[in-house]
């Protein structure tokens, strides 16, 4: 589902709702422009863009506990590759 969500929001360039674990165990959401997916490290990561912040971030993909697409658009900094 979390796969399906990002690659829908990516094709209509929608913006997505991501609640994730990170590494010292806090949860966070976030509102993000979906890009791609990337190995590194031996884990999957998928890489946004944090309108927040206003910074690329990733996420351990096994990590990311739900996602919602939204209905703002966004124009691509990138490729979207999702």
């Amino acid at each position: 589902m979390v796969r399906s969500t990002i690659a829908s929001a990516g094709r209509n360039l929608k913006t997505i709702i991501i609640t994730a674990r990170e590494e010292d165990g806090t949860i966070e959401t976030r509102e993000a422009e979906p890009y791609s997916y990337r190995m590194k490290g031996g884990h999957e990561l998928f890489y946004c863009y944090d309108i927040a912040k206003q910074g690329i971030r990733s996420f351990v993909v096994s990590r990311i506990m739900s996602v919602q697409q939204t209905e703002s658009s966004f124009i691509p900094r990138w490729p979207v590759e999702v």
